[in-house]
């Protein structure tokens, strides 16, 4: 993730541009199938489960360069399948 794209086309108007940069690597398909699995179930072990899979997801399908890269890359998936956004 070290290649920065001039033209970012932001997402979110209200959000960080941090948070718009990471939210290009998710498409809407992928975004809706975490926020349907958000929405099944809002306990605190479903939480847990699906910072779980958001993690592994993350883990597997993106690449990134830095462990913060990371954490942001989780944390911005998180936010969208609590969020409508």
């Amino acid at each position: 993730m070290s290649q920065f794209n001039s033209s970012i086309d932001f997402k979110q108007s209200g959000e960080s541009k941090l948070f718009n940069h990471y939210c290009q690597f998710f498409d809407d398909f992928v975004v809706e199938e975490f926020r349907r699995k958000h929405d099944a179930d809002k306990s605190f072990k479903g939480h847990i489960a699906l910072m779980l899979e958001i993690e592994a997801y993350v883990q597997k399908a993106i690449k990134y360069d830095k462990k913060a890269d990371f954490y942001n890359l989780v944390d911005t998936l998180k936010k969208l399948a609590e969020n409508d956004v």
